[in-house]
């Protein structure tokens, strides 16, 4: 059966360790390299895999142009298909009716906003400011072509409600914290929403192939294909981080603006 299963979240939310988690759970559990091609082999953000699939230049095309002929590009490489596929995404949710299903990541956002402005080498407030901003659409660029195309990534809170909302389909939303408290159950909670059986040795021996130190330390000794910018990707994943690194006004600003959302996944203080 082809079909799309997503692994979606808004950036720094824990999306590439669940990748990797998965990539080894297949395996059996086996170790991973973290700069080995995706079992995929295709990025649903990719300009070589847009131009090819549509015969047309990206770099032609305006941005609704693009947005537009998404769909075609990815039911085109559905159909070529035999087996469902594994899209990583950091877009808001799209009407896709060849979707499966989906697991959301979702983050308390002032931990994102810490790990954004350091991933991205920008000051703590300009992540906040971009987290904030309505219909953001990011990688693009008129200067210069870049390899990935636009991505619809919406505030903060448009792309957790884009998830959150009533689908056709199943989504499994994981908090990052439930996975930093137990990977182990996150993994075995998720697989049955991704078509896969829950084999408690390979779950354990994935969580242990992919802890967090191993990681950091493939990246320190080889460098890591998907890190942009002067700084690490994998960062310590501390959770609530955010309450000795964010100032008053900083926390109290993501707060206003992402607050309803907030409240709703359990990340406001009762007294709040």
């Amino acid at each position: 059966m082809s079909g799309v299963y997503w692994l979606a979240s808004y950036p720094k939310s824990g999306n590439t360790w669940l990748r990797l988690l998965l990539r080894s759970y297949v395996t059996g559990g086996a170790a991973i390299d973290i700069n080995a091609t995706a079992p995929d082999g295709w990025s649903i953000n990719g300009r070589k895999e847009f131009d090819e699939s549509i015969g047309l230049t990206a770099s032609d095309l305006t941005d609704a142009e693009i947005q537009a002929w998404w769909p075609a590009v990815l039911q085109k490489w559905v159909q070529g298909r035999s087996d469902p596929g594994y899209l990583k995404t950091h877009n808001m949710r799209g009407a896709f009716d060849f979707t499966l299903g989906a697991v959301y990541l979702v983050r308390d956002p002032r931990d994102v906003a810490l790990s954004l402005a350091r991933q991205s080498d920008r000051s703590i407030d300009a992540a906040i400011a971009m987290m904030g901003t309505q219909d953001n659409l990011m990688d693009r660029s008129h200067n210069r072509l870049q390899p990935r195309l636009l991505q619809s990534w919406g505030s903060w809170s448009q792309n957790v409600e884009s998830w959150l909302a009533p689908a056709p389909f199943p989504v499994h939303i994981l908090p990052y914290e439930a996975m930093r408290a137990d990977p182990a159950a996150a993994l075995s909670g998720l697989l049955p929403v991704l078509g896969f059986p829950v084999d408690d040795a390979a779950v354990k021996a994935a969580v242990a192939a992919t802890a967090l130190e191993t990681l950091r330390a493939q990246e320190a000794a080889n460098g890591f294909i998907e890190a942009e910018g002067p700084h690490r990707f994998f960062g310590d994943g501390c959770v609530a981080g955010w309450r000795h690194l964010l100032t008053p006004a900083q926390s109290s600003r993501i707060e206003e603006e992402h607050g309803r959302v907030m409240a709703r996944l359990g990340y406001l203080d009762a007294d709040h």
